[in-house]
């Protein structure tokens, strides 16, 4: 009866510890709870975060001519919202891009168990609109795809930046955030939440050293 207690609670220390440490990489890039706006300005406005991968944020956004369209950049309750006003005529497209841009002035995040990167998006905007994402410290192209619809979830996997060689490594420098809308200047927003990294789940090296433990345990009930 002991050793049954014993390796009951061994396997219940090993079920804590491996949802205590159930991946290398996984958390918020950014919960957009730290206000900040930009408009049409090609200079950066930046903000520092807590309790996310990154804990520098910078944020810019462009048009090809303020003379078509104006473009803003706003942050909070959640969300960022990449926000279009038509001035021009309406077929006279203008280019348009928001930067969202993240660093770090201490320890960047580990992604050797990258699996994916994901937002939710709701949009309003015509024209064609891509998003583009730079890691730049991993010596890897940037992905680049077309947000399509008026809502869902974008994501970004291992895959699409060619496997999982080019992002084993310890730490990920800074990430861009690309959003780019050409063909049209109508009046529109792009709002994007949830923006997160993912990985796969693998055992602590604690939970590894309890289950040898454990296995010891069984091998002596049975001696």
């Amino acid at each position: 009866m002991r050793n049954k207690a014993f390796i009951s609670s061994m396997v219940l220390s090993v079920a804590c510890v491996s949802s205590a440490n159930a991946t290398v990489v996984f958390n918020t890039i950014d919960p957009f709870t730290t206000p900040a706006s930009a408009t049409n300005t090609s200079g950066q406005v930046n903000s520092d975060l807590t309790g996310t991968l990154w804990n520098l944020r910078s944020i810019r956004t462009t048009t090809s001519s303020i003379n078509r369209a104006t473009t803003t950049m706003t942050i909070g309750s959640g969300s960022m919202v990449f926000g279009v006003t038509q001035v021009g005529l309406a077929n006279s497209a203008a280019n348009q891009k928001a930067y969202l841009d993240y660093g770090s002035n201490d320890q960047f995040p580990d992604f050797t168990s990258f699996t994916s990167l994901d937002f939710n998006f709701a949009s309003t905007l015509n024209g064609t609109m891509k998003c583009i994402i730079r890691f730049a410290d991993a010596a890897i192209d940037p992905v680049e795809k077309v947000i399509a619809g008026s809502s869902g979830l974008m994501s970004f996997t291992v895959q699409d930046f060619g496997g999982i060689d080019p992002l084993n490594i310890a730490a990920v420098g800074p990430l861009s955030i690309e959003f780019q809308r050409t063909g049209s200047n109508a009046s529109g927003s792009l709002t994007i939440t949830n923006l997160v990294a993912n990985g796969a789940s693998i055992p602590a090296p604690g939970a590894l050293a309890l289950l040898g433990v454990a296995g010891l345990g069984a091998r002596r009930r049975r001696a």
